[in-house]
C-alpha cells in the first residue's frame, strides 16, 4: 500500500484480517456458559426487552441473582435465536461481524483522531483483531459480551473525539447515546467519564486543532458542561444497580485478597496481550514493550501534532482504565482485555508511523517490513487459539449428542453418570440435555449426575445431586446405569450396567455420602475408572 493508499484496501485488509481467521468457528457448537445463555434469552417472547433495564438479564439461572443489567446483549441472543436456538451459526457470525466492526472502529481512531499514515491506521486495526487474547471474545458465542460493549464503547469515544475537533451536535448526540447503550451492555464501561477527562488533558495537540476550527469547545467550563451528560448517564446506571442489587460496582470485592489478585491478573493479561501467552515470558514482553515505547518517545518529539500525553492516552491510560474493571471481577478471563487491547494496537502502529516518517532512506521499508512480521506473528498465534475453541466445541458437541443418545435408550428412571472436559461443559448441565440442544427435556425421563464443575448452581450442586441419586435408588430405574465419559479428544469412554453388573451397587454408594466434596470426588473416581474408548 502506498503512503496515501486507498481507504477501501484498508477497510477490505482490517476486515480480512476479522474474518478469515474466524471462519473455521462458524458451525462451532456451544459451549460452557452458552446452553444456559442461550436457553434462556432465545425463549423470552418479543417484548420482553423493556424488562431488562431493570432485571438481571440471567435471573437467577445460576443458583443466584448476577448484578447484571445487560438489555441490549440479551437482546442480540434473541436476534441470534431466530434462525433457530439450537443453531450455533448466527451466533458466531454475529460475533465475527462485531469484531470487524470493532477493528475498524480503531482503524477509524488511528486515522481521524491520530492522524496516521493510512497504512499505519490500517495496521492498528488489523493487530487489534489479530492478538490471539481476542479469541475468547469471537470463537466463544458468551464472549459477546465482552465484545458489544467495546464496539460501543469505542464509537462513543471516536463521536466525542470527532465532536471536540469539529463541532456538530449530532456527533455530540451520537456519542451519548452510543454511550448510553455501552452501560446497558456492560457494567464495566462506567469508565468513559474518566476516558474523555483524560483525553481532553492529554491530548493538547489533538485538542488545538479543534479550538483553530471554531469548536464550540473552548474553555474549561464549557467542558465541564459537556461531560454532564456523561456523568448524570453515569451516576443513574450506578444509582438504579444500588437500588437492584444493592452494591454499585461490587465493591465488597475491593479488599486486599481482591486487589492484590487484581496485581497479579493484570500482570497475566499484558503477557496474553503482548506475547500471546499469560504464561510467556516476561523478559520477552518488556523487551517488546520497551521498543515499542522508545518509537513512541521518538515519535512524540519528532512530530508537532503529537506530544507525550498523547502517547500516555492511547497507550498506558487507555490500557489502565480498560483493565481496571478486572480490580471487581473475581476471575481470570482473556475477555475481560479485549477493550484494553486496543492501547498495544495503537501504541504498535504509532512506533512505526513514526519510523515511517523518518528521513531515513530505507525507514519505510524497515517500518512495513516490522509490520509484516507483527501481522504474521500474531496470525500465527491467533490460529492456534482458534483450533483450541473448535476442539472444545467438538467436545462440546459430541457430549451433547452421546448424552441424548443415552438417555433416549435407557429405561425410564435409570441413572447417567456424565463426565467432560470442564473447558468444554463447566456450568452446562442441565442446560444441555433440555430443547433447544435436546429434542425434550431429558431430565423428566433420566436421572443425570455430574461433577460438580459441570452443573449451573455450584451452591445447589450437592442437593441436586444427592436427591437425584436418592430419587433414582428409589425408582424403577434403579438397576439401570450408565457411565459416560467424554474425553477432550471426542473420544467417548461408556460403561453401563448391563456391562458391568456391580455399576447399580457402586452407585448406591454414592447416595449415603453426606459431604460435598467428597461426593464430587466420588463421582470423579466412577469417571475415571471408564477406560476411553471403551
Amino acid at each position: 500500500m502506498s503512503a496515501r493508499g486507498k481507504p477501501w484496501l484498508a477497510v477490505l485488509a482490517v476486515c480480512a484480517a476479522a474474518v478469515v481467521p474466524y471462519l473455521p468457528t462458524v458451525n462451532d457448537y456451544f459451549i460452557r456458559d452458552d446452553f444456559g445463555v442461550v436457553q434462556l434469552l432465545a425463549g423470552k417472547p418479543a417484548g420482553y426487552f423493556p424488562t431488562w433495564f431493570y432485571t438481571s438479564w440471567m435471573e437467577n439461572i445460576w443458583g443466584y441473582l448476577p448484578d447484571e443489567v445487560r438489555p441490549f446483549p440479551a437482546a442480540s441472543y434473541q436476534l441470534t435465536a431466530l434462525r433457530g436456538a439450537a443453531s450455533p451459526v448466527a451466533h458466531h457470525v454475529l460475533n465475527i461481524a462485531l469484531h470487524a466492526a470493532n477493528g475498524l472502529l480503531v482503524f477509524a481512531t488511528a486515522l481521524l483522531v491520530l492522524r496516521l499514515r493510512l497504512w499505519c491506521a490500517a495496521l492498528a486495526g488489523v493487530i487489534f483483531v489479530l492478538l490471539p487474547s481476542q479469541a475468547e471474545s469471537v470463537a466463544w458465542i458468551t464472549g459477546r459480551v465482552d465484545s458489544m460493549p467495546a464496539f460501543f464503547y469505542i464509537a462513543s469515544f471516536l463521536c466525542y473525539a470527532l465532536w471536540r475537533e469539529r463541532g456538530g451536535w449530532m456527533l455530540y448526540a451520537a456519542s451519548l447515546l452510543l454511550f448510553f447503550i455501552a452501560l446497558f451492555s456492560k457494567q464495566t464501561t462506567i469508565t468513559m467519564v474518566g476516558t474523555l477527562a483524560a483525553y481532553d488533558i492529554l491530548s493538547p495537540a489533538l485538542s488545538e486543532r479543534s479550538e483553530s476550527k471554531g469548536s464550540p469547545v473552548r474553555t474549561l467550563g464549557r467542558l465541564a458542561v459537556a461531560y454532564s451528560p456523561y456523568v448524570a448517564l453515569t451516576l443513574g446506571y450506578l444509582g438504579l444497580r444500588l437500588a437492584l442489587f444493592g452494591e454499585v460496582v461490587r465493591e465488597s470485592q475491593l479488599n486486599a485478597n481482591g486487589l492484590g489478585l487484581f496485581f497479579r491478573l493484570a500482570d497475566r493479561h499484558m503477557a496474553r496481550v503482548v506475547v500471546g501467552d499469560p504464561d510467556g515470558s516476561r523478559l520477552l514482553m518488556w523487551a517488546c514493550m520497551a521498543v515499542v515505547v522508545a518509537a513512541c518517545v521518538y515519535a512524540a518529539r519528532a512530530s508537532r501534532q503529537r506530544t507525550l500525553g498523547v502517547l500516555l492516552f492511547f497507550g498506558p491510560v487507555w490500557w489502565i482504565l480498560g483493565v481496571a474493571p478486572v480490580a471487581v471481577a473475581g476471575y481470570e478471563s482473556p475477555r475481560h482485555v479485549y477493550l484494553a487491547s486496543m492501547a498495544w494496537a495503537m501504541m504498535i502502529a504509532l512506533a512505526l508511523d513514526a519510523v515511517d516518517r523518518n528521513r531515513w532512506r530505507r525507514a519505510s521499508l524497515t517500518a512495513r517490513a516490522a509490520a509484516c512480521a507483527v501481522v504474521i506473528v500474531y496470525a500465527f498465534l491467533l490460529s492456534g487459539a482458534v483450533r483450541e475453541w473448535s476442539t472444545l466445541a467438538r467436545v462440546s458437541e459430541r457430549a451433547t449428542q452421546q448424552l441424548g443418545r443415552e438417555a433416549r435408550i435407557a429405561p425410564h428412571g435409570g441413572l447417567i453418570v456424565s463426565g467432560v472436559p470442564g473447558r468444554s461443559w463447566e456450568w452446562a448441565l442441565p442446560f444441555a440435555a433440555r430443547p433447544p440442544f435436546a429434542s425434550s427435556d431429558l431430565t423428566t425421563r433420566v436421572f443425570i449426575v455430574s461433577p460438580r464443575e459441570l452443573h449451573c448452581c455450584r451452591q445447589q450442586w450437592f442437593e441436586d445431586t444427592r436427591q437425584a441419586l436418592r430419587a433414582w435408588a428409589r425408582g424403577p430405574g434403579s438397576g439401570a446405569v450408565v457411565v459416560l465419559r467424554i474425553e477432550g479428544t471426542a473420544e467417548i469412554g461408556r460403561l453401563s450396567s448391563s456391562e458391568q453388573p456391580s455399576l447399580p451397587a457402586i452407585a448406591r454408594t454414592l447416595t449415603g455420602i453426606e459431604d460435598a466434596n467428597l461426593l464430587d470426588q466420588s463421582i470423579r473416581r466412577l469417571l475415571d475408572s471408564v477406560s476411553a474408548g471403551r
